[in-house]
This record gives structure tokens, C-alpha cells and sequence, in this order.
């Protein structure tokens, strides 16, 4: 079982809280490592989304239009980023995840073209603009008054919606924590099996806090 963690950074070398008995912290690098590396940061992505839902019913959303809109977005964005391609982890698969749920997959079709279309790429109706001339009365010295642009976008945070998301990402949660425990008990009874020196020649955990000059740099 993957146990919530207390971790401090020093020197870029990390020291887990948790566990008084270790000597060391050593990185493993494997096919279901790198799975269970993905997971976690599924589930770091999760949380967030769920966080984030939650913090949205409790505002007053016409008192919060921006707030929640930006909580909305970032939401969306956020729990999609686990089914998208990258090249750093591995995607998850909405068919193996939400089969056992039925009507899930539609919701979950409905909600990626509401990412897709709407808020990122701006290409359904969600989002209707007008240029148009204002027309003055034959009376008027000028036949035109003015040119007009107008900008219409659907809030499509309502109570249906907030309910329908959230299913999908608890659901979705749910898949993820136990593959997470899975995989972390796969390695747990693997890694037991090794001698004790074998283990404390494993390379060490290092972190290197980013900086500006590697925002395009794939990890």
C-alpha cells in the first residue's frame, strides 16, 4: 500500500520522514518503475482536478465568475493531460478505465470535445463573435453610427456539469490509486528479494530544482 509521504529536499538529495530504520534512498529505473513513476504523477494530476472541483462547489459562482472559470479550465485541462501523448510518461486509456461504467465513456467523450473545442482550441459554438454596422435613420448625417464586434462565451460551469465531472474523475482516481498500489507492491516483493549490498549500490535519488532555461527541454 503506498503510504502518504513527508519528504525534505537538501542538497538536491531527498530524505523521506517516514521510515527511521533507512540508511538510504536509491532510484530504480525499470519498465514498471516508469509506470509506477507515471501513476503517481496521474495521481498528482487527479488530485488536483478533484481539489479543485471541490473548491469550485463551494463558492458562489455569480459572485466568482472568474475564480471559478479558472479553477473550471484548469480543471479540464488538467485531468486530460493524463490521456494525451507525451513523451515523458505513459497515457492513461479511457476505454480500459471506464468500461465497467456505463454512459462513462460518453461523458468523458462530451467533456474532452468541451476541452478540445471550446477551451483550448476555440472551434464550436461555445464561443461566438459578431462584427456588424450600426445603421443610422435616413435623418442622421452619417449613415453609419458604428462598427460593432461582440464576443459571446458559454459558462459552462452549471450544476450538471460540476456533477457529471467530478464523477468522471473519481472514477478515474479510483483506476489510478489501485494501479498505483499494484505496481508498488509488484516492486516492494521484487526489490525484497535482492541482497542487502546490491540494493545500497543502486544510484541515489537526486532532484534538480528547474530553471527558466529548460522550459523546452524534455525530461
Amino acid at each position: 500500500m503506498v503510504k502518504p509521504l513527508n519528504v525534505t529536499v537538501t542538497d538536491g538529495r531527498f530524505h523521506i520522514e517516514n521510515y527511521p530504520d533507512a540508511v538510504a534512498l536509491k532510484r530504480i529505473d525499470t519498465p514498471i518503475a516508469r509506470q509506477l513513476q507515471a501513476m503517481t504523477l496521474h495521481q498528482f494530476d487527479l488530485s488536483f482536478c478533484r481539489d479543485a472541483l471541490v473548491e469550485i462547489a463551494r463558492l458562489n459562482r455569480e459572485e466568482n465568475v472568474l475564480t471559478v472559470e479558472g479553477l473550471w479550465v484548469a480543471a479540464l485541462a488538467r485531468y486530460f493531460k493524463c490521456f494525451g501523448i507525451s513523451k515523458s510518461r505513459s497515457q492513461l486509456s479511457a476505454q480500459k478505465i471506464l468500461r465497467a461504467h456505463s454512459g462513462a465513456e460518453a461523458v468523458f467523450t462530451y467533456f474532452q470535445d468541451l476541452r478540445d473545442k471550446h477551451i483550448i482550441h476555440d472551434e464550436n459554438p461555445f464561443t461566438q463573435a459578431f462584427t456588424g454596422v450600426a445603421v443610422n435613420s435616413k435623418e442622421a448625417q452619417y449613415k453609419v453610427a458604428d462598427i460593432i464586434s461582440l464576443a459571446f462565451n458559454a459558462f459552462t460551469v452549471d450544476d450538471a456539469h460540476l456533477i457529471q465531472f467530478t464523477q468522471l474523475v473519481d472514477i478515474t482516481l479510483v483506476w489510478v490509486n489501485a494501479k498505483r498500489n499494484e505496481l508498488h507492491n509488484i516492486l516492494g516483493h521484487e526489490y525484497e528479494q535482492w541482497p542487502h549490498q546490491d540494493l545500497l549500490t543502486l544510484p541515489d535519488i537526486q532532484y534538480t530544482v528547474p530553471t527558466a532555461d529548460v522550459v523546452g527541454v524534455k525530461r
